[in-house]
């Protein structure tokens, strides 16, 4: 099973994530607070992105989510699949996040069900 990386600035939803991966058994490898962070630990994490599903928020400091999805998938264009982009923005659309090939978009607030069927999905096709 792939281990999740949460990129969200707001702690009371990566704390809420946390608590529902652990309680289904997902490991939580880091939460990290702002895209430049996300963007230092990616070039740290090379060798093993494909290991890991990246749920991330389109409004974070520093850099948007949308240049750290962009990030990994100059990487690897096979990561696209396990980038999800959640978020309250509605500067964004779904239509932005499907030019990148990012498959997954969900718009806050959404339901916990369905954030683990879209991690469900990730995990049978990667």
């Amino acid at each position: 099973m792939k281990k999740i990386i949460i990129i969200e600035d707001e702690k009371d939803i990566s704390n809420l994530y946390k608590l529902l991966f652990e309680r289904e058994g997902i490991e939580v490898e880091e939460i990290i607070t702002s895209g430049k962070v996300a963007l230092e630990k990616i070039d740290l994490l090379m060798d093993r992105l494909e290991d890991i599903i990246f749920i991330i928020d389109h409004r974070i400091p520093e850099k948007t989510g949308l240049e750290v999805a962009k990030r990994l998938i100059e990487i690897s264009p096979a990561l696209k699949n396990q980038i999800i982009i959640a978020t309250a923005d509605d500067t964004i659309s779904q239509d932005q996040v499907e030019e990148l090939g990012i498959p997954y978009f969900l718009r806050k607030p959404f339901s916990l069900d369905n954030l683990l069927e879209t991690l469900d999905k990730i995990q049978k096709s990667t």
